[in-house]
């Protein structure tokens, strides 16, 4: 039996598009940030201590002195 390209294509696109779908799906059924009360995750003390880690990693200083600095040229 001669099983072509095209259709060992078509089923192992298939195959993966299936099991992706099966494991986003079950990802989303057991996310822990969504209680069953329906509470909005953002409200937990561990969101603030992330948020609050966050701004102080990213955070900084804002006002950069953008005067005088060296013109910009291609590398070609």
């Amino acid at each position: 039996m001669v099983v072509s390209k095209l259709f060992l294509v078509v089923v192992l696109f298939s195959s993966a598009a299936g099991a992706g779908g099966a494991v986003w799906l079950l990802a989303q059924s057991n996310d822990p940030s969504q209680s069953a009360a329906g509470t909005d995750a953002s409200e937990s003390p561990l969101n603030d201590e992330a948020r609050r880690r966050a701004e102080k990693f990213f955070g900084g200083q804002h006002n950069y002195d953008l005067t005088g600095g060296q013109e910009m040229k291609p590398r070609w």
